[in-house]
């Protein structure tokens, strides 16, 4: 143990002279291509974090531009609704103003027939009550009057009737 205490100038002489060769050895063999590794690997990183913001720009292009499509797609599906809306609305008041027109040509038409019908029924309630007021007068006047007379008299009440 003593040995190891004492100063020997040889002995740090060459520990010197091996400590220089191994710096040496290890700087030209061992430093370069570490630290060599070292840059290429900060350059890879450094080279994939510019890759990563570009592909998140990318990403939130494509993002952005999605959300515009989604956006105009809602959009023209609720035009399309509302065109749907309208069409049908429109259809409604076409039926409705057609309905309309055809119920008022079938009440025109009833009243026509009406109108036509009492016409009718007058027509022939005048011909019966001219029947039986000649039947009637025909025995009342029969000894009195000739049937051309009596004839023209009720032809002439029922002139004056109908004018009334």
């Amino acid at each position: 143990m003593e040995n190891l205490l004492r100063f020997d100038t040889g002995l740090m002489i060459w520990t010197w002279i091996t400590f220089i060769i191994v710096l040496v050895v290890l700087g030209t063999k061992a430093w370069k291509p570490m630290i060599k590794a070292l840059e290429d690997r900060e350059n890879f990183i450094r080279e994939s974090l510019e890759e990563a913001k570009a592909a998140r720009k990318e990403a939130d292009k494509v993002a952005s531009e999605y959300e515009a499509m989604v956006a105009k797609a809602r959009q023209e599906a609720q035009e399309i609704v509302a065109a749907g809306k309208d069409t049908a609305e429109r259809m409604k008041t076409e039926i409705l103003n057609e309905t309309q027109v055809k119920s008022a040509g079938i009440l025109k038409q009833a009243e026509a027939q009406i109108t036509t019908e009492r016409d009718k029924a007058i027509s022939e309630i005048r011909t019966q009550i001219v029947d039986i007021s000649i039947a009637a007068a025909e025995k009342i006047i029969v000894k009195s009057l000739s049937r051309e007379d009596n004839e023209r008299l009720i032809k002439d009440a029922l002139k004056d009737y109908g004018q009334n």
